[in-house]
């Protein structure tokens, strides 16, 4: 009984590990190819996207703030790397990353416009496609974070079933002794003063 209780948790737990995307699989496909565009698309002046990710001045002369640097980086690794394991995977630790990641790069580019809105470079349409593929991975995720799989559903069920199972015969048990009369029961026999007898004897 208690081999089929741990299995049951084993199981739980290994189904925890894989996540429910349903139809927002599709949403996060969007949101990895809007990223692919913002890479190749004017980012700010002349600048494209990819430049963001060397801080600093590109070669065009457009400046890259530090904040700019760290939001595309972060962006990079959450829809670039972490969201595209998460299509292919489904591992809950991926996405969980990803979505970390999207949601920091999605507020740091609000920040960029306000930024960009002092600098020579105003924002161009680049800028605007990048925030677009944080914002869609961020709701995605947001949608999916805490979503159980049916696997997930049919492994807890099944946990809680062995769990009762355990529980019944415990219950048994504790009736079984608590039958037996006072004096042979053994959760009621006080041999302290037998034991302290026993090591007195011995030393």
């Amino acid at each position: 009984m208690s081999n089929q209780y741990e299995q049951a948790h084993a199981a739980e737990r290994a189904a925890a590990k894989k996540m429910e995307l349903g139809n927002h699989k599709v949403t996060l496909i969007i949101a990895i190819v809007v990223w692919v565009a913002y890479l190749v698309l004017p980012y700010a002046g002349p600048a494209h996207g990819w430049e963001a990710l060397q801080l600093g001045t590109t070669d065009d002369g457009v400046r890259i703030s530090i904040m700019e640097t760290v939001s595309a980086w972060f962006s990079l690794v959450g829809i670039g790397v972490l969201t595209t394991l998460t299509v292919a995977t489904r591992r809950t630790n991926f996405a969980l990353a990803a979505w970390m990641m999207v949601t920091i790069s999605f507020f740091i580019n609000l920040w960029s416009f306000w930024f960009r809105g002092s600098t020579a470079d105003s924002p161009s349409i680049g800028m605007w496609v990048g925030t677009l593929a944080s914002l869609i991975a961020f709701l995605a995720y947001c949608q999916v974070a805490f979503k159980r799989s049916p696997e997930q559903v049919a492994a807890a069920e099944k946990a809680r079933r062995e769990a009762s199972k355990l529980d019944q015969v415990g219950i048994l048990q504790t009736e079984a002794a608590t039958t037996l009369p006072p004096e042979e029961n053994p959760l009621l026999i006080d041999d302290r003063r037998r034991q302290a007898a026993r090591r007195y004897k011995k030393s």
